[in-house]
């Protein structure tokens, strides 16, 4: 089959990407792990990202004003990153790994495109709106460190390639500077909207002082 020749150099400039994307995917992809190395790689792969939700929603509890529209930056941030990923996927579908015979699958999945990775565009952009915020930079900082044991364990599985958690970081970057005109006005408005049904429904809570109001 001959490619379309406007493809060729484009695909030519590729594969040394390519060549090194596959290197370290079977570098890091497990060969024959033992039980529970399996289970700890699932855990970190699948489990390990519901810690962001939870971070956002425990730090909302007993934030001021100003921290909560900085958590509501980094959801804005996070919502971005899914949309990009979801177009990105759509615009070019690079298959994974072992949809195309490569490595060893250790965790059912779909064979979906694999660029960029879900996971870690979601985590890395909700580190990235963070980081908007100074006085959140540190949080970020240690989420964003989290995110790589995500990573690790989604390339040790086989669903996932290298080069697909360098397009998430990019992803979760990029989707950051959108949600940045958001800041001013955008995000202050949503904060003044959750707030209200926020205390309807912690009423209790918010009146033992457990929560802030």
């Amino acid at each position: 089959m001959m490619l379309p020749l406007h493809l060729t150099p484009l695909l030519r400039a590729l594969a040394p990407m390519e060549h090194l994307n596959t290197t370290l995917f079977l570098w890091i992809n497990a060969s024959n792990p033992g039980a529970f190395a399996v289970l700890a790689g699932r855990l970190l792969a699948n489990s390990l990202v519901y810690a962001f939700p939870l971070y956002v929603v425990l730090n909302w509890l007993r934030a001021d004003a100003a921290g909560r529209e900085a958590l509501l930056q980094a959801v804005c941030s996070a919502v971005i990153a899914m949309v990009l990923s979801w177009a990105i996927a759509k615009a070019w579908f690079h298959p994974r790994p072992f949809a195309i015979g490569i490595g060893h699958q250790y965790t059912p999945h779909k064979p979906t495109a694999s660029f960029p990775s879900n996971h870690l565009s979601f985590i890395w952009a909700l580190c990235a709106g963070l980081w908007l915020h100074p006085a959140r930079r540190r949080a970020a900082l240690i989420l964003g460190l989290l995110g790589l044991p995500v990573a690790w364990a989604r390339i040790y599985l086989g669903v996932h390639w290298p080069l697909d958690m360098i397009g998430a970081l990019a992803t979760g970057i990029v989707a950051a500077a959108i949600s940045l005109p958001l800041r001013a006005r955008v995000v202050p408005g949503l904060r003044r909207v959750i707030e209200p049904l926020y205390r309807l429904i912690c009423a209790w809570p918010i009146r033992k002082g457990w929560f802030l109001a």
